[in-house]
């Protein structure tokens, strides 16, 4: 639909998810909220708000819990220098889930489509392909997934040959009527572009509610919801091994496909300068302190992090709180 057929293009908007307690991340989670960790110095939030813009969704929602007020400032305050037309947030005073989330935003997503995207997910997900693949369906729902489905008990999106999506559970919880051999399961990418139509299967009023329910109660109604594959980069940071991991991975990259990847321009990490040995594997944050014979291999320090003259690091992740050393 568009301009050319006589009728206006249809508007998108974006809900950046940022209200989880970023429990498994703690103690960095204690200081900031977890789309305010950083990938080579760009936070999560930054790279989402960058993807959502590329999309189309000018008009962005933040929903916040957890330390609102520094996830609220940080939004307003960099949303404009990432593209965002307007910014408006969505506080929840106790956490309403992925479903309530939605409910909360209803005056403000009105008829437009909604581009939902999990902040705590660094990705190079194509989603100006997935909104365009929504609009042209018109279907209900339009979810990435990658190939990899969960393996630590969580729920699997079923996929048909035709890219739909059958039902969303683990497989021992499939309805009689769907022989698991007969779809794909695929992991579920952290980003979706729902119709306003998505309200019929949510609360009427904000309350806590688990989205997988609304999803899996329109399709039981005969809506249709379609899978769209992403092959390329994903990350989920859940916890301080996934998010010293990719770093590491993002650093390995050439500088112009981390621009692309993160949105903007990021320097290499130090390398043997002054008194102290960074390698080119780690990733170090300007405000970090080394000490003299420090030598840094496989690291990354994340802002405030202090290295002790003489110290050798391998393995590590350090700053914001955090303090882990890692073995392959």
């Amino acid at each position: 639909m568009g301009e050319k057929d006589g009728k206006p293009p249809e508007q998108l908007k974006a809900l950046v998810l940022a209200a989880g307690f970023g429990s498994r991340l703690r103690p960095l989670t204690d200081l900031v909220p977890k789309p305010l960790a950083t990938v080579c110095g760009v936070t999560l939030f930054d790279a989402a708000v960058r993807l959502c813009v590329s999309a189309g969704a000018l008009d962005l929602a933040v929903n916040t819990h957890h330390l609102p007020e520094i996830m609220a400032n940080y939004a307003l305050k960099n949303g404009p220098d990432l593209g965002a037309q307007s910014i408006y947030i969505s506080h929840e005073k106790t956490i309403l889930g992925t479903g309530g989330a939605l409910v909360a935003i209803e005056k403000w997503w009105e008829e437009a489509s909604l581009l939902v995207y999990n902040g705590d997910i660094l990705a190079d997900l194509d989603l100006k392909g997935l909104a365009d693949a929504h609009t042209k369906s018109q279907n209900l729902v339009t979810l990435a997934v990658h190939g990899s489905p969960p393996t630590d008990g969580g729920r699997s999106v079923w996929v048909d040959s035709k890219g739909q999506v059958k039902w969303i559970a683990t497989a021992a919880d499939l309805p009689a009527g769907l022989n698991p051999e007969t779809l794909t399961p695929r992991g579920f990418a952290g980003a979706y572009v729902a119709s306003p139509r998505l309200r019929d299967f949510l609360p009427r009023v904000p309350e806590f509610y688990d989205l997988i329910l609304a999803f899996n109660r329109a399709l039981a109604a005969g809506q249709i919801l379609e899978a769209c594959l992403h092959t390329g980069f994903w990350a989920d940071i859940g916890n301080p091994r996934a998010l010293w991991e990719t770093n590491l991975q993002i650093q390995k990259l050439s500088p112009e496909q981390r621009t692309k990847m993160l949105g903007r321009a990021v320097t290499d990490a130090i390398t043997h300068v002054r008194e102290f040995t960074v390698d080119r594997e780690s990733v170090v944050s300007p405000s970090a302190q080394i000490g003299k014979l420090a030598v840094i291999k496989n690291s990354v320090l994340l802002s405030g992090a202090v290295v002790q003259e003489s110290e050798t690091l391998n393995h590590v992740i350090r700053g914001l709180g955090l303090d882990c050393e890692f073995t392959r």
